[in-house]
């Protein structure tokens, strides 16, 4: 088995997040901060607001909640959880 780029290239990346359009005021935000300060290429999914309507993340998770990062074959949700995992496995090391 191939060990992954350093910064994930190649890999299919997709963080699924709200409609906040700023990066600042909430979870989802940092998430995108933290995989842009890693230099990873994304795409990005805004979901509706209503929890009701994203059925998309309760088939990934059983949850309605957002940020969810889907990394290969990885699904984390909880944004702390995801800049854990970012920095455990794209890391510097510092």
């Amino acid at each position: 088995m191939s060990e992954p780029e350093p910064n994930g290239a190649g890999e299919r990346r997709v963080l699924y997040r709200c409609r906040t359009p700023t990066n600042v005021l909430c979870p989802c935000g940092a998430v995108a901060r933290s995989l842009k300060r890693h230099g990873l290429e994304h795409q990005t999914e805004r979901l509706p607001y209503r929890r009701a309507e994203r059925p998309e993340i309760v088939e990934l998770t059983k949850q309605s909640r957002v940020p969810v990062l889907v990394d290969g074959d990885e699904v984390i949700h909880d944004s702390k959880r995801i800049r854990q995992y970012l920095d455990w496995k794209y890391g510097t090391g510092d």
